[in-house]
């Protein structure tokens, strides 16, 4: 990436920020294009690499989620989820750790990805994390979406896999959390159906007592430290919880200066 490729992200992003009405709607047309006409590699990766540095958080968490939506479900970013799918190569390693700093942003999303790079236990590990999260409205609503696009045909892989219990205990695990995070909502139900579904292992024995082969062997990704990973997302989150706190405490000034 060079330096006047960089510059452009950075105005975009600062576009974006000045007015937010133009990211809401052509935000993901621009993104998309783009991605079209460059190396979407290069654009995901630079974005990810300044919303790092954002610091208004609020406006970070909004982009990080527009470029989750844009990775997830836009068919000119096809190669890009095969290349973050399996992590096989260092540079897939290396994009998937930059994007997952600045996806740190919003905890939903950073599950979301998560699932597209099938670090199940990961997920797990975040989902935990919620507990200790403000869980708001907004956030019950983003849940709400990713079980709706687990159902989608990007996860098809996803859900396949839940046909093999034995070998991914924490995909199943991960899915049951978000189920518990959820009220008794029609997303609920959804999940709830879908979990429903998962057969018991022993009934998936083949008839000589082995094991069946799944036909996938994941390349090994021991070189990304996933405990730094989580230490960053709560990092993170205890910065939007504090930048939440003190909008709050602003806005209640504000009120009482209206009363007197």
């Amino acid at each position: 990436m060079n330096s006047y490729f960089y510059k452009f992200m950075i105005n975009l992003l600062k576009r974006f920020s000045s007015e937010r009405k133009l990211l809401e709607t052509r935000g993901a047309f621009i993104i998309r294009q783009l991605c079209l006409l460059l190396n979407a590699e290069n654009i995901f990766h630079s974005m990810a690499d300044i919303l790092l540095r954002e610091e208004d958080l609020k406006f970070a968490s909004t982009m990080v989620h527009t470029l989750n939506t844009i990775l997830l479900t836009s068919s000119e970013l096809f190669q890009l989820r095969n290349q973050l799918k399996d992590l096989r190569t260092p540079e897939s390693r290396n994009l998937f750790c930059c994007l997952y700093r600045s996806w740190c942003h919003n905890p939903v999303t950073t599950v979301s990805l998560c699932f597209l790079t099938q670090n199940y236990k990961h997920a797990y590990d975040l989902i935990q994390k919620f507990g200790d999260l403000e869980v708001t409205v907004d956030f019950l609503t983003e849940v709400d979406k990713l079980v709706q696009l687990i159902e989608c045909p990007i996860f098809t892989y996803l859900r396949l896999q839940l046909l093999d219990v034995k070998n991914n205990p924490y995909l199943i695990k991960a899915l049951y959390g978000l189920l518990m995070l959820l009220p008794q909502s029609s997303a609920f139900q959804l999940l709830s159906h879908r979990l429903q579904c998962v057969p018991n292992p022993e009934l998936m024995q083949t008839a000589d007592g082995t094991k069946p082969s799944t036909g996938f062997k994941r390349a090994s990704s021991s070189n990304i430290d996933y405990t730094e990973l989580l230490q960053h997302f709560e990092k993170v989150q205890n910065k939007h919880l504090e930048a939440r706190h003190q909008r709050a405490g602003r806005a209640e000034q504000l009120d009482r200066r209206v009363v007197l």
